[in-house]
This record gives C-alpha cells, structure tokens and sequence, in this order.
C-alpha cells in the first residue's frame, strides 16, 4: 500500500511528522496531477 499525504501545510515540520505517521510521501494543495501520478509510478516501482 502506498500512503501520500495530500494537504494544505508544507512546512518542513510538516512534512517531518506525515513522515513519521507512515506516508510514503507528502504533497501540498493544490495538486499537480502529473506530479501525482509521477510520484506514484516511483513509489510503485521501488
């Protein structure tokens, strides 16, 4: 299962404690659909 947190905080702390509940990876709002997919293709393939 591939976790990535979609949100409206891009912080570095932010993005420290999404790390630490367990995404694979954190996106900021709005959202870049290619950059999303992208993502999901290297997070699938690793």
């Amino acid at each position: 299962m591939v976790l990535v947190a979609l949100t409206g905080w891009g912080q570095e702390e932010d993005r420290r404690q999404s790390q630490e509940a367990g995404f694979d990876a954190h996106m900021v709002k709005p959202i870049d659909h290619d950059a999303l997919l992208r993502l999901l293709s290297e997070l699938i393939t690793n």
